[in-house]
């Protein structure tokens, strides 16, 4: 983004300070890019459970492509169904909180966790209720994300 502020810049002084109107644009966009944000805590945990709400809404659709809406949605997406191995240790201790939860008659609900200090971890739970009423965890749609791409996002909205 610096290089492209220099280059308007430099653009600016070659054009004699005449721009266009599509110049300035980009020289204010630029600027904007360049703005320092500053967001709480709070409000970065409320927009990750914004953009994973958001991914969930695709990911119920008939038959979603996953790797289409990551992709697009700019995040990491994993499934995971309870008694499988291949998910990360904070995915196994998450579906395990889920199955104890339900147990102890807890509703479930979706959640969001900081992972270190640069990714949110937005987990769903999927559940089905039975004929006899009875609850079942079918797995969890863990959907991973940057902090700094979500704070970036927020700058723009």
């Amino acid at each position: 983004m610096k290089k492209s502020w220099v280059l308007l810049t430099v653009l600016l002084y070659a054009c004699g300070g005449s721009l266009s109107d599509e110049q300035r644009k980009q020289m204010r966009d630029a600027r904007e890019q360049q703005a320092i944000v500053k967001v709480t805590d709070s409000e970065i945990l409320d927009a990750a459970f914004v953009k994973g709400r958001d991914v969930m809404t695709r990911l119920n659709q008939r038959n979603p492509d996953t790797a289409k809406v990551a992709v697009e949605e700019g995040v990491n997406i994993h499934w995971l169904a309870p008694g499988k191995a291949h998910g990360l240790e904070i995915e196994q201790q998450l579906i395990e909180a889920y199955l104890n939860s339900m147990l102890s008659g807890v509703p479930l609900q979706d959640n969001v966790q900081k992972i270190g200090s640069d990714s949110l971890l937005y987990t769903s739970p999927v559940v089905i209720t039975r004929a006899d009423s009875s609850i079942e965890v079918k797995g969890t749609w863990n959907v991973w994300m940057s902090k700094r791409q979500l704070i970036i996002s927020m700058g723009k909205h």
